[in-house]
């Protein structure tokens, strides 16, 4: 309210000033703030709002966290983690006779609430049920163990029917052969450039999905996937949502398909893993688009600016849950033949290897 007044009855140049010593007096505080943990607490608490949205995202997460925990969610966040766990266990060399007694329970229990409310997606509970099939199988008996041996067989088993045991850990060998050599690999590394200039031609779905396939083969923590996709493929579209992140103007307007990569904060308990998101998000879109370019789409990379008013706009335009936060987007499309592709020189091996004594 007080910045639209002051736009509407003083000049710009002398707005320009007062923006501009106010950012001098903004960077001389917080230089001073930063010398010390409790002066940067007193900074972000009076002086910059800058992360109260993440503050209160991480809050809300936890919260739904612990709802989805009880029983009271669709997610299957916990499910996913602890199965990990499990595998992780299942793989250990030696491997222990007795490991994840801590949480076995709690996890089998999950599964049948999971089961009961129907959230869970088929592959989901294949995978489950093999990996807890083969960890009562093979890890040996203590009363808590026996417990949750008995739930899973007088539960579980009547529930599902003739998983057959192929979504259990297996031998790296048994994996196969990569059937793609590194100079084909490395060749489409060095193909796909960020393109921004695009054919008025619709992106077909069934090419999007195939490339989120790919994209949802990359690791994550605990194999929880904490993303999702939103797919614009009307320009009109696009071009709207394409043209809320900064760095776009002067070419978002021939936008054909953008792509919203969400994280969803509420699949960790703890702060600690609050950036996870990000790393989870990073890897998998990069295998989009190398996706993506074997199909004869090229894309660009657009950063998500960590600004209250463009998280905002954007929380409005995807319907997005606080839980819910935008790590970047993804321009889609046939390349113009004769765009022109930055330069962009790239550091090699010499520039970034550090090799410690």
């Amino acid at each position: 309210m007080i910045k639209t007044i002051l736009k509407k009855t003083l000049p710009g140049h002398l707005i320009d000033r007062i923006r501009h010593w106010r950012q001098r007096a903004d960077d001389s505080i917080a230089i001073l703030a930063g010398l010390f943990g409790w002066t940067s607490w007193l900074y972000y608490a009076f002086f910059s709002r800058q992360f109260d949205r993440e503050m209160r995202t991480i809050l809300v997460a936890r919260r739904r966290y612990r709802q989805a925990r009880d029983g009271l969610g669709p997610q299957s966040y916990l499910l996913r983690r602890n199965i990990h766990r499990l595998e992780k266990g299942l793989i250990m060399r030696p491997r222990r006779e007795v490991f994840g007694e801590a949480y076995i329970a709690q996890t089998v229990h999950y599964f049948g609430c999971c089961l009961e409310a129907n959230r869970l997606t088929e592959d989901e509970i294949r995978w489950a049920y093999d990996v807890f099939s083969e960890y009562f199988l093979v890890v040996a008996a203590t009363p808590v163990i026996d417990a949750a041996r008995r739930f899973f067989t007088e539960t579980i088993d009547d529930q599902i029917d003739g998983q057959g045991g192929a979504h259990k850990p297996r031998t790296y060998a048994s994996l196969g052969g990569v059937g793609v050599t590194f100079d084909d690999f490395s060749a489409l590394c060095i193909r796909r450039n960020s393109v921004r200039w695009f054919e008025s031609k619709r992106v077909p779905r069934d090419l999007i999905d195939a490339a989120v396939d790919v994209a949802a083969t990359a690791p994550t923590a605990c194999n929880r996937q904490p993303y999702k996709f939103f797919v614009f493929d009307e320009p009109e579209r696009a071009q709207e949502i394409g043209g809320i992140p900064m760095g776009t103007a002067g070419f978002s307007h021939n936008f054909q398909c953008v792509v919203v990569v969400v994280g969803d904060l509420s699949a960790y308990p703890f702060e600690k893993d609050r950036h996870i998101i990000y790393i989870d998000s990073g890897l998998a879109v990069m295998q989009m688009q190398l996706a993506l370019e074997t199909q004869g789409l090229a894309s660009c990379c657009i950063n998500w600016p960590d600004i209250e008013r463009h998280e905002r706009q954007m929380a409005l335009e995807l319907d997005l849950a606080p839980y819910q936060r935008p790590v970047m987007l993804l321009a889609v499309g046939y390349p113009l033949a004769d765009t022109l592709v930055p330069y962009s020189a790239k550091k090699n091996a010499s520039d970034l290897v550090v090799w410690p004594e």
